[in-house]
């Protein structure tokens, strides 16, 4: 799927990808494109699914993204008493977007894990 949106919308310069135990890897910048109703099996078959460090990496390499965040942690405080959730460094989504950063940092490309707030300046 994605193969087709890069080739209709080209390269992206922004990349945010959600990433969290409960939902497939999906890039904010591509939510526009999926806005039709989901069948409900479809919708529920991206429970459980997660994400990982080498489905982040493909999308960032179709999209030639120039900065990648990674948002949808959970990990505010606020959220512990509505998700019941605390990642610590051993955690599954702490690991595999540590990897995702490292990957993209090592290659040149701006990467970073968001929390709380963000203030980017479009030039």
């Amino acid at each position: 799927m994605y193969e087709h949106i890069h080739r209709e919308i080209g390269d992206v310069m922004l990349c945010f990808l959600e990433w969290n135990v409960m939902a497939h890897l999906l890039p904010g910048c591509m939510v526009l494109y999926l806005l039709s109703r989901l069948e409900r099996a479809m919708d529920n078959s991206r429970r459980l699914a997660g994400s990982n460090c080498e489905q982040a990496t493909r999308l960032v390499d179709q999209f030639n993204c120039r900065e990648v965040y990674v948002y949808a942690m959970g990990q505010e405080p606020w959220l512990t008493y509505i998700m019941s959730l605390k990642y610590t460094e051993q955690s599954r989504p702490i690991i595999e977007s540590n990897k995702l950063i490292d990957a993209c940092r090592e290659r040149g490309i701006v990467a970073e894990r968001l929390f709380g707030e963000k203030e980017i300046l479009l030039s």
